[in-house]
């Protein structure tokens, strides 16, 4: 069996695109990355892309099959870097002060197990006989659900869900990383510009009824009309076949 996977971005409900995501294959290691941008236009746009292109850049550097504990240490030290140069910009660029990104990334082994780490509020999923989020976001709301001042019901229509209180671009940042295995289970990751079109049933009804390669197209299609943000999506599963990317 192999690792099949497929992704996408689409501006949606705005003007510009500041999503962006990479898929890369390296070695024995897969790294699956999602980042939505924050600042406004260009700042935005740059911040996300430098987010995906340094972890991208630090995956390179191994050398080996790593451990589970290697690939986080793998993980952190790109989130680190990414996180460095983006708070370097933001200071020698005046139009970049205050520009961040949201960045959510799967780094996996050939078997489909491997690291999932996230700063902000860009998601992943695990979708088989259910759906079920594996990252907590970094936000307002998500802060009053951890104190039980609000349900997650009630978070997912509170007026300022978007508000991130960590972030790409903020200093000593440092991701939560969370332990996966793909099993028969369809890894999903992906920008709130899908989370807040689609409820967690629809996304779930999308993937199991969709072929892999067909997965992302179908869930920007389905959240298009619905969504006020830019939407970008990775899927990744074990079959066996052949790898696509969108």
């Amino acid at each position: 069996m192999i690792l099949s996977y497929c992704g996408a971005t689409e501006k949606g409900g705005r003007g510009n695109n500041e999503d962006a995501y990479i898929i890369l294959k390296h070695k024995y290691l897969y790294l699956f990355a999602v980042a939505d941008g924050l600042g406004g236009q260009a700042a935005g746009e740059l911040a996300s892309n430098i987010a995906v292109t340094i972890l991208s850049e630090t995956v390179k550097k191994a050398i080996e099959n790593l451990s589970l504990e290697s690939m986080k240490q793998l993980l952190a030290s790109g989130f680190m870097e990414a996180n460095e140069e983006v708070c370097r910009q933001a200071k020698v660029v005046p139009e970049r002060l205050g520009m961040g990104t949201t960045l959510v990334a799967a780094l996996l082994n050939e078997e489909g197990r491997g690291i999932i780490a996230n700063v902000g509020d860009s998601r992943a999923y695990m979708i088989g006989n259910d759906i079920k989020r594996i990252t907590k976001d970094h936000s307002y709301v998500q802060e009053l659900v951890n104190r039980g001042v609000i349900t997650q019901e009630e978070a997912a229509v509170h007026p300022e869900k978007n508000i991130v209180i960590k972030m790409i671009g903020m200093e000593g940042v440092e991701p939560d990383f969370y332990e996966v295995e793909l099993g028969e289970n369809t890894l999903l990751l992906c920008s709130d510009g899908l989370t807040d079109a689609l409820r967690d049933k629809t996304v779930r009804e999308v993937i199991i009824s969709s072929k892999i390669e067909n997965i992302c197209k179908n869930l920007v299609d389905a959240a298009k009309p619905k969504s006020r943000d830019n939407i970008t999506i990775i899927a990744v599963k074990r079959e066996y076949g052949t790898t696509f990317s969108q």
